[in-house]
């Protein structure tokens, strides 16, 4: 039996003219396709078994697992800034800090305005009503809930004239500054 082994198998070899990758020392090192069958060294089965290989398989496990636990690190950091984020009384939109929830109530321009400056969110002062481009860019960013309302700004068009900005709708408009059907005051501040 081992007669007719080695008898079937010295014609393959003679034909093909060397055995399977990794039979022949240096095989899984030198960079050449030494068995024909397109697959190089390590990449080759017949090299499983060498050092080198296994070192290098070993190698790419750790350097895989290294990468999976930093994304899952990534993640878990990710999700707790947006947990955090969520308890927050404000969003950041920009280089704005913008309260969250609005006043809650129908006011006029000049009530607004001294909402913001007296409010204290989260041990935060310095609030203000937005402007014009600000009160848009808050409108337009996705970031507030959707609501029917509409925000004053600090912006004025005419002595008695407020601006005001739809609070899902991002319309800019002007409305006399004591009107206050509607109108909401959402402040902002610097971070």
């Amino acid at each position: 039996m081992k007669l007719a082994s080695v008898l079937v198998s010295l014609p393959l070899v003679v034909a093909c003219g060397r055995g399977p990758e990794g039979t022949v020392p240096g095989d899984c090192s030198d960079g050449i396709d030494n068995d024909g069958d397109g697959r190089i060294d390590c990449e080759d089965e017949g090299c499983a078994a060498d050092p080198r290989c296994l070192d290098l398989a070993r190698r790419a496990r750790e350097a895989e697992r290294a990468a999976a636990e930093a994304r899952a690190r990534a993640e878990a950091e990710a999700r707790a800034r947006a947990e955090e984020s969520a308890r927050l009384p404000w969003v950041e939109i920009e280089e704005l800090l913008v309260q969250r929830e609005h006043n809650g109530a129908d006011i006029a321009q000049e009530p607004a305005a001294e909402y913001c400056e007296s409010l204290v969110l989260a041990g935060k002062g310095g609030w203000r009503l937005p402007t014009e481009d600000e009160a848009v860019r808050i409108s337009r960013s996705g970031l507030v809930a959707p609501e029917p309302f509409v925000m004053w700004t600090s912006t004025m068009r005419g002595r008695n004239r407020g601006v005001i900005v739809g609070i899902t709708s991002a319309a800019v408009n002007d409305l006399g500054s004591r009107y206050n059907g509607e109108c909401r005051a959402r402040c902002v501040r610097a971070r």
